[in-house]
């Protein structure tokens, strides 16, 4: 019968040893552009297209209307990051 060999691992490393790179969230400093907010909105209803939720205010309102509000919330939450960015 083999001796399995231990596995190797790496040293545990707290959060106050790791780079700050790996711990912090960068912010961003402006606004997304048009052409970022186009994707932004695609891809979270490609994440949320199958949701009660997303389904249930797409029979409400139709999809551009609930594209339309998806994209106003992601505006407002971008100003408010980029105020706290800047404060």
């Amino acid at each position: 019968m083999k001796k399995s060999k231990p596995k190797k691992t790496a040293p545990e490393q707290s959060d106050a040893e790791a780079p700050s790179w790996v711990t912090e969230t960068p912010r961003r400093t402006t606004p997304h552009t048009e052409e970022e907010f186009d994707l932004l909105v695609d891809g979270t209803i490609e994440g949320i297209k199958d949701t009660t939720a997303w389904k249930d205010l797409v029979r409400r309102v139709g999809l551009q209307e609930a594209r339309r509000v998806l994209r106003s919330r992601l505006i407002a939450n971008d100003a408010l990051d980029t105020m706290v960015t800047w404060n």
